[in-house]
């Protein structure tokens, strides 16, 4: 009985959620409204105004594969923009709006503004608004430990980070990021961001576009930083962590690579490029993981290149997604799966690319949420 409560609990955390959005095409919608919103009912004219058809959400085992719907937003007045990430045992926060139909003061069609939604995955489509966000807010990043939330915003010509305590989403901190750019890398802006194993510690990623001579002065310049919840300055990761170390391989100078994630070891986890000595323009992909003293522990050559991963809590899992061109010069995406350990990868499933405006079907969207009980 104990072994089997085991497997169930391992599988549960083994299992990656994502969402799956309809978005019309002018083909499809046409079809679905033949006469716009007249003479239809009323649910079918807020339908009009949805971002997407329905959204789906979804998780898939990564164990055997098996998919199960968690949520769907179809016939619902909220509409939701999947943003992620997962946390708890079953809720994911996403973009949404509410729409309702009003007789008065003058019959029609009314929205409140974009907020942030904490939904339900128990199958109850229970749902909470939270809070009203800035414009140019980045979705939300938990800490490890699933008790705090930072979001990273671009506000009056800079970026601003505010930390919340969750789950009463409470916020505990807002600073602006240029008092770190300001000390380190005054024309860098932030590539990512993130926090780091402990959960009460950021790393940023600060790079320059093209070639800035004033950016490396004084020894400061492109690299990750590290910062308290609060925005104090704590320093920097050894540029030289995370770096490609393969025989027959050069690492250019002028390549920046960015921390994904710091692990639950204390490891981390860097994107790196480098090229072989025989073809030196031509760069290819690696996933790099050094030791806090910048001692390379794995490296692993990678297909194509990685954007945003998504980490398991155990660390031994990450989720990304591979935009893959067609002959026709059309991107379809597929979803994928490496253990960090073994290094090895399972594509779980792809979906194509989003339809040409005649299509009578309508386009589908993927987006990787997280990790359930991360």
């Amino acid at each position: 009985m104990i072994s089997s409560l085991l497997c169930c609990a391992q599988a549960q955390a083994q299992a990656l959620i994502y969402s799956l959005s309809y978005g019309e095409t002018t083909a499809s919608r046409h079809a679905r409204f033949p006469n716009g919103g007249i003479g239809v009912p009323i649910n079918e004219r807020l339908a009009i105004l949805r971002s997407y058809r329905k959204t789906e959400i979804y998780s898939v085992s990564v164990i055997d594969g098996k998919r199960t719907l968690l949520f769907s937003d179809e016939g619902m007045n909220l509409d939701i923009r999947p943003t992620g990430p997962t946390y708890g045992a079953d809720k994911v926060l996403v973009m949404g709006v509410m729409r309702e139909w009003r007789t008065t003061p003058i019959p029609g069609a009314y929205e409140e503004p974009p907020a942030i939604y904490e939904i339900s995955l128990d199958g109850s489509k229970q749902f909470r608004k939270l809070f009203e966000p800035p414009p140019n807010q980045l979705p939300a990043l938990l800490n490890p430990q699933g008790k705090k939330a930072v979001f990273q915003a671009f506000q009056n010509e800079g970026y601003v980070i505010s930390v919340y305590a969750l789950p009463a989403w409470k916020l505990l901190q807002s600073w602006k990021l240029s008092k770190l750019t300001q000390a380190h890398c005054p024309s860098c802006t932030p590539l990512s961001y993130g926090w780091l194993a402990d959960g009460e510690r950021l790393f940023f990623d600060l790079g320059v576009n093209g070639e800035d001579d004033e950016a490396s002065k004084n020894g400061h310049g492109p690299g990750t930083y590290i910062a308290s919840e609060d925005g104090a300055d704590l320093g920097s990761i050894p540029p030289e962590t995370g770096h490609v170390q393969l025989a027959g391989y050069i690492r250019p100078s002028y390549i920046q690579n960015d921390l994904i994630a710091q692990l639950p070891d204390g490891n981390y986890l860097f994107r790196d490029h480098a090229a072989k000595r025989e073809a030196p323009g031509k760069l290819e992909p690696f996933l790099v993981i050094s030791s806090p003293d910048s001692r390379l522990q794995k490296q692993f050559p990678q297909k194509f290149s990685i954007g945003s991963g998504h980490i398991s809590a155990s660390g031994k899992y990450l989720a990304y997604i591979e935009e893959r061109q067609t002959p026709n010069y059309r991107t379809e995406r597929h979803l994928w799966v490496k253990d960090l350990q073994s290094g090895e990868e399972k594509e779980l499933f792809s979906v194509p690319p989003p339809n040409l405006p005649t299509s009578p079907e309508p386009s589908v969207y993927l987006t990787v949420l997280g990790w359930a009980n991360n």
